[in-house]
C-alpha cells in the first residue's frame, strides 16, 4: 500500500494531494461522529444538567435534569472507597421519563419517611417537615420536642435499629423512603432487605464530613426529596454566613487558649485526630489544639500518661465525656486533679441539653446549627469577644 502511494506521488502529485486531504477529511469526521455519539451517551446528559452549589460536603451530589432530579451519594459509610449509590426524583405530577426505566426512582415531594438516626430529625426540622416523620430507630434519645409528643400519640412509632430492625412494621408503615446511614458496609444487608419488601433506602452519609459546614450542607440534600431546594439554599447561605463571620473575627485573636479534649475510658484516653471534626471547632473558634499537629481524621486511643503530659499545658477543657462535675472527672482518675486546667475552673462540656436517656441534643439538632456551637466555643475561648451570648450547647462543668 505505502509503495503504491509512493508511485502515485510521484507521477500524480496533484491527484494526491487531493486524495491525501480527502481522506485526512474523511478520518476527521468519522473520529467526530465516534466522539459525538459517546458524549451523547455519557458526558452530554451531565453537561444539559444544572448541578447544585454544594459548596462545603464532599459526599453527595445533585444535578437537575428536566423532568427529574439525579442525586449521587459517595463512599457512605466508614473505610468505603469508590461505592456510590443514585437516587432520581421524579415530581410526582409529572410522568416518569422514560430513560429512567430500572433506575431508584423516588417520587417527590416525599409523605411518608422513616429515619434510622436522631441527627436525621435535625435534617427534617430544618426543612420543615417533621410532619412527615413516621417511623425512626432509638426514640429514647430523641430531643426535639415535636418528635417526642409525636411519639407519645403514635403518630411516630419505634421501628427498632439496626440488624434489631422490626421489618414488618416498617412495611406496615408504607414509607416513601427509609433513610439510613451505614457504619459499615452491613447496612447494604438491611437495605437489600428492604428493597426486597418493596421499600426504598436512601443512604446519608452526613456523619462523615470532616467539617462543621460540611456536615451541615447536607440540608441540601434532604430538601432535594421535598422540592425545597431553593428555600433550604437560601437558609443555608445565611447560617453559613453567621459562621464564616465569627469564624474570621476569632480567627484574628492572637493569644489562642491551648484545649485539651475528652476523658479516659477504661484506661484509653480517646483524642480526635489534628484534622478531624472536633478539631476544626476549636480551629475555627480562635483555640489552639493539643494534637494540631497530628494528620488524622480519625480518633486516636492513647494511654493515660502521654495525654496528661500535654494536659498539664492546656488553658482549658472541653467535652470532658459525661461529667457534669469535677467530682466525675476526679472518680475517673484522681491524677487529673493536679492538673492547672482544673484550678483554673476553665471545663465546659457540651451536654447542655440532655434527657433521661442520656440523648444528646448537641449531637441532634447541633448538626444543622454549627454557628451556634461555634458561638459557645468562642464565648469559652475568648469571652470578650461575646459577652451577651448565652450557652445553647455547652455548660460550665461544676465545681
Amino acid at each position: 500500500m505505502l509503495t503504491m502511494l509512493y508511485m502515485i506521488d510521484r507521477k500524480y502529485p496533484i491527484q494526491l494531494f487531493t486524495f491525501y486531504f480527502l481522506l485526512f477529511t474523511f478520518s476527521l469526521s468519522e473520529s467526530g461522529c465516534r466522539n459525538s455519539l459517546h458524549d451523547t451517551n455519557s458526558i452530554l446528559p451531565e453537561k444539559m444538567g444544572e448541578e447544585i452549589n454544594i459548596v462545603y460536603a464532599k459526599g453527595f451530589r445533585i444535578v437537575e435534569f428536566p423532568g427529574y432530579t439525579k442525586i449521587n451519594v459517595h463512599n457512605p459509610w466508614q473505610g468505603a472507597e469508590n461505592v456510590s449509590f443514585t437516587y432520581y426524583l421524579v415530581k410526582s405530577e409529572i410522568d416518569i421519563p422514560k430513560e429512567l426505566s430500572g433506575k431508584i426512582v423516588i417520587r417527590t415531594p416525599v409523605k411518608r419517611i422513616v429515619c434510622l438516626s436522631t441527627t436525621h430529625i435535625a435534617l427534617l426540622e430544618f426543612v420543615d417537615e417533621i410532619s412527615s416523620l413516621v417511623g425512626m430507630s432509638s426514640p429514647q434519645f430523641v430531643t426535639n420536642k415535636e418528635v417526642i409528643n409525636a411519639l407519645k400519640t403514635g403518630k411516630i412509632i419505634d421501628v427498632g435499629y439496626e440488624k434489631k430492625l422490626d421489618f414488618e412494621k416498617i412495611v406496615h408503615l408504607n414509607p416513601d423512603l427509609v433513610l439510613a446511614y451505614g457504619i459499615g458496609s452491613e447496612v447494604t444487608g438491611y437495605m437489600k432487605k428492604l428493597n426486597e419488601l418493596g421499600i426504598t433506602v436512601v443512604l446519608n452519609g452526613e456523619y462523615l464530613e470532616k467539617e462543621p459546614l460540611a456536615k451541615a450542607e447536607w440540608v441540601k440534600f434532604i430538601a432535594a426529596f421535598y422540592n425545597k431546594e431553593n428555600v433550604t439554599s437560601g437558609k443555608f447561605d445565611k447560617l453559613a454566613q453567621q459562621y464564616n463571620s465569627l469564624r474570621d473575627i476569632a480567627s484574628k485573636e492572637k493569644d489562642k487558649p491551648l484545649v485539651l479534649t475528652g476523658l479516659p475510658w477504661k484506661g484509653v484516653w480517646y483524642v480526635p485526630g489534628g484534622e478531624s471534626f472536633a478539631a476544626q471547632f476549636i480551629k475555627d473558634a480562635g483555640g489552639s489544639y493539643l494534637w494540631d499537629k497530628n494528620r488524622s481524621t480519625e480518633a486516636l486511643p492513647l494511654d493515660m500518661e502521654t495525654v496528661y503530659e500535654k494536659a498539664l499545658k492546656a488553658d482549658c477543657w472541653i467535652n470532658p465525656g459525661a461529667a457534669s462535675s469535677i467530682k466525675d472527672i476526679l472518680r475517673v482518675d484522681k491524677r487529673l486533679g493536679e492538673l492547672d486546667v482544673i484550678q483554673k475552673d476553665v471545663i465546659f462540656n457540651n451536654n447542655a441539653v440532655v434527657n433521661k436517656n442520656g440523648g444528646n441534643d448537641y449531637w441532634e439538632s447541633g448538626v444543622t446549627n454549627p454557628h451556634l456551637i461555634l458561638k459557645d466555643l468562642v464565648k469559652i475561648f475568648h469571652p470578650e469577644l461575646l459577652p451577651d451570648h448565652n450557652f445553647v450547647y455547652y455548660k460550665k462543668v461544676e465545681k
